[in-house]
């Protein structure tokens, strides 16, 4: 029966439609053009300087861009920002940086006779690989720090992630490690700043780890150009900074961070 339908509807096909003339074929759409810019900011509260044991409130923006059309990638809120110079579906690779604030003398008066640090740039590579595609992130960032401080900072992290529609839940382990210039920079303490402030000893670090700890992120993207993210972490002063006396006299190992940012995308074209 299906034959003899197929033959008669060629019948009634018009003249112009015989079998030597081809479909015409279905063009594949064209490639989006132009970017996406999502401009963001964070407002932080957590330790005034690292080691500290009060907390304060900080600010950082962010900036980030991809091609139209291109999903967009995933970013811990503790990530630096970055620029990849060679990226695959699960490798990516590029430059880093960050700003730091300093330690100040005149925010504790448990610092009295300590020497400020200024705030800091550090600036880098970083490296990220996804060993189970779209689930699990590791990250490893190494920053030379200007300004401030002049050390070498090396920043290890793994992220679960999870998407449940507009909602995005990751989290994972961090490790943070400092040379020697660093730890003596941010964690030592001289012996004429120990001669001035009775609460303190001489110390001098070497390089080695600074902390150990956890962080975690919630984002919900109430439509494509508006999002919002809540963010915990939590870092214990391990190792070389566990044993400054600016953390066990004056300060505290566990140092908590917690933080909501919000983005805007929009779309630029060029």
């Amino acid at each position: 029966m299906r034959v003899a339908i197929g033959s008669l509807a060629c019948l009634l096909l018009p003249a112009g439609a015989g079998a030597g003339e081809a479909s015409p074929a279905l063009s594949d759409p064209a490639p989006a053009k132009g970017w996406i810019v999502t401009l963001g900011g964070t407002v932080q509260l957590g330790p005034k300087y690292e080691g500290a044991n009060a907390a304060g409130l900080s600010f950082m923006p962010s900036i980030s861009w991809r091609r139209a059309g291109e999903p967009e990638s995933f970013s811990a809120p503790d990530d630096s920002l970055d620029y990849a110079l060679y990226e695959t579906d699960r490798f990516s690779f590029g430059v880093a940086g960050t700003w730091k604030s300093g330690r100040y003398s005149s925010s504790s008066p448990r610092l009295f006779g300590m020497r400020d640090v200024p705030w800091a740039i550090e600036a880098g590579l970083f490296a990220e690989y996804w060993p189970v595609q779209s689930h699990l992130r590791t990250r490893v960032e190494v920053r030379q720090g200007f300004n401030g401080h002049h050390g070498l900072v090396a920043d290890f992290s793994a992220d679960w992630v999870e998407r449940f529609g507009r909602l995005t839940l990751s989290g994972g382990p961090r490790l943070s490690l400092g040379n020697a210039s660093y730890m003596r920079r941010n964690f030592g303490v001289s012996l004429s700043e120990a001669m001035i402030n009775p609460l303190l000893a001489p110390y001098s670090p070497s390089g080695g780890a600074k902390s150990l700890g956890i962080a975690t992120a919630l984002d919900y993207a109430w439509s494509e150009q508006w999002s919002t993210t809540l963010f915990a972490r939590y870092d214990r002063m391990i190792d070389q900074a566990e044993n400054s006396p600016l953390v066990r006299a004056i300060g505290q190992r566990d140092q908590v961070t917690v933080g909501l940012g919000a983005s805007y995308s929009f779309r630029l074209d060029l």
